[in-house]
C-alpha cells in the first residue's frame, strides 16, 4: 500500500510539473503569436511600404511671419473690467512677465531650424521659400507643410502640496507657478494630389516654474515647515522649449504622412484601427497613442 501511495504521489507531481510547463510555454507563445499576427496586419505592411521609400521625400516648409501672444492673467491688470478690447490686449501684453521679452523672429527661426534638423533625421529633405524653384523640380514624393499659426500663452499653474503630521494635523502650501504654453497649428498637403484632404493639425507643449521641496518637522519645537528650492522660468528656457518641440513635431509630421498613406491605401470599406509612429533610430513602428497631432477639421 505504501508503494502504491508513493507511486501515485510521484505521478501526481509529474502531472503538476507537466501542467506548469505547458502553461509556462503557452504564456510565452501567446504574446509571440499575437506579435506575429500584428506584424502581418495590413496597417503594418503599408507602414513598411511607406518607410522603404522614405529616402525619396521632400517637404516645403513655410513659417509664419509672427507669433500670437496671449496673457491669460487678466486679474493682475488694474481696472481691467473698465477697458475696451484693444486696451485689454495692450495692457495684458505689457503686464506679462515673459511675452514682451520673447523675440518673434528669433523664436520662429529657432523653431524652423529644429523642424529642419528633425525632418532630416527621417531622411526627409526640407526646402524653404527661397528654394521654391528647386522644390518644384523634385521628381519624388513631396509635401507642403505650413506652420499656419504659433501662439504663446502665459498663465498661472496653482501648485498644491500637503502632508499629515502628528496623525491628524494637515499641513499644506500653495504656490502660483508661471506656466508657458506653446500652441501650434499645421497644415500638411501632398503636392500634385487632387484627392488630398487639407486637415488642420494641432499640437501643444508647455513648461512651468520648477519647485522641489518637502515638509520638515522640527523635533525640538514641533514646528512644521515646507523647505523648497524654486527654479523660475527664464526667457532662454522658452527658446529651448521651442527647439525641443520643433524636433518632436518633425516626428509628428512624418507620422502624419505615414498614417495618411496607410489610410489612402487601406482595403475599400475598411479603416485603419491604429495610428502608428515610426522611430528612425530603431526602425520600429508602434502605436503613437498620445504622441501625435490632434486633428481639427476645417
Amino acid at each position: 500500500m505504501r508503494r502504491s501511495f508513493y507511486f501515485l504521489k510521484t505521478v501526481s507531481l509529474l502531472l503538476d510539473n507537466w501542467q506548469r510547463l505547458v502553461i509556462r510555454k503557452l504564456l510565452i507563445a501567446i504574446p509571440i503569436i499575437l506579435m506575429m499576427i500584428s506584424a502581418c496586419s495590413p496597417e503594418r505592411k503599408l507602414a513598411r511600404e511607406f518607410i522603404r521609400n522614405r529616402d525619396s521625400t521632400a517637404v516645403m516648409l513655410l513659417m509664419p511671419s509672427y507669433i500670437l501672444k496671449s496673457n491669460l492673467k487678466w486679474w493682475e491688470v488694474e481696472d481691467y473690467d473698465k477697458m475696451n478690447d484693444r486696451e485689454k490686449d495692450s495692457a495684458l501684453y505689457y503686464n506679462s512677465t515673459f511675452l514682451k521679452e520673447v523675440d518673434d523672429d528669433f523664436l520662429i527661426a529657432r523653431f524652423k531650424s529644429s523642424l529642419q534638423s528633425g525632418l532630416m533625421k527621417y531622411n526627409i529633405k526640407p526646402f524653404t521659400e527661397d528654394m521654391l524653384l528647386d522644390f518644384m523640380e523634385v521628381g519624388y514624393r513631396a509635401y507642403k507643410v505650413v506652420l499656419a499659426q504659433v501662439e504663446l500663452e502665459e498663465d498661472i499653474f496653482q501648485y498644491h502640496v500637503e502632508e499629515v503630521f502628528f496623525d491628524t494635523v494637515l499641513f499644506y502650501e500653495d504656490f502660483d507657478l508661471n506656466l508657458i504654453s506653446m500652441n501650434t497649428w499645421f497644415e500638411i498637403t501632398p503636392m500634385n494630389d487632387p484627392l488630398s484632404v487639407n486637415n488642420v493639425l494641432y499640437a501643444s507643449g508647455d513648461m512651468m516654474d520648477g519647485i522641489e521641496g518637502r515638509f520638515q518637522n522640527n523635533l525640538f519645537s514641533d514646528d512644521v515647515k515646507f523647505n523648497y528650492n524654486y527654479f523660475p522660468i527664464k526667457t532662454e528656457d522658452i527658446y529651448a522649449l521651442t527647439a525641443m518641440l520643433g524636433e518632436k513635431y518633425a516626428g509628428y509630421i512624418y507620422d502624419y504622412m505615414l498614417n495618411e498613406y496607410i489610410h489612402r491605401h487601406f482595403p475599400d470599406g475598411e479603416r485603419p484601427k491604429i495610428y502608428f509612429s515610426f522611430d528612425p533610430s530603431t526602425g520600429a513602428v508602434s502605436p503613437a497613442k498620445e504622441e501625435r497631432f490632434t486633428f481639427i477639421r476645417p
